[in-house]
């Protein structure tokens, strides 16, 4: 995996760390506003980790940004974009799910990533769900 594809994934989890040390430490206060978490704080800590998050989707989408100009580059081919013979087309396929609120939305490149989406959002809201309901 590169380093790009890693870059964004440490940068939230460090600032996911650094605002559960914040709450940890009692700097922070956590309430719920319907089914969201929301976070309160003052502290270096807390601001350190907020940045990172907020970075680490600056980074990601720079870094998608950056995948698809390569691709657009270099075709089947390589640099040139002329198809050598005997290479294969390789096919990607992608997919994600959004929550908005309890309703989960799910996108893909056919119908199959689709769902598999659909499904990943249905758990997901279920675990959500089951949290808040057992809280």
């Amino acid at each position: 995996m590169h380093l790009r594809a890693l870059a964004p994934v440490g940068l939230f989890v460090a600032g996911v760390a650094c605002i559960a040390g914040s709450v940890l430490s009692g700097e922070t206060e956590v309430s719920l506003l319907l089914i969201f978490p929301v976070f309160t704080g003052s502290s270096a800590l807390f601001l350190l980790g907020t940045s990172f998050i907020v970075l680490s989707f600056i980074v990601g989408f720079l870094a998608l940004m950056m995948g698809q100009v390569e691709l657009a580059g270099a075709g089947p081919g390589g640099r040139s974009g002329a198809p050598v013979e005997g290479t294969a087309r390789v096919e990607k396929k992608y997919g994600g799910v959004v929550l908005l609120g309890p309703v989960p939305i799910a996108f893909g490149s056919d119908k199959g990533i689709a769902l598999t989406m659909l499904a990943v959002g249905v758990v997901v809201l279920a675990l959500v769900l089951l949290v808040f309901l057992l809280a």
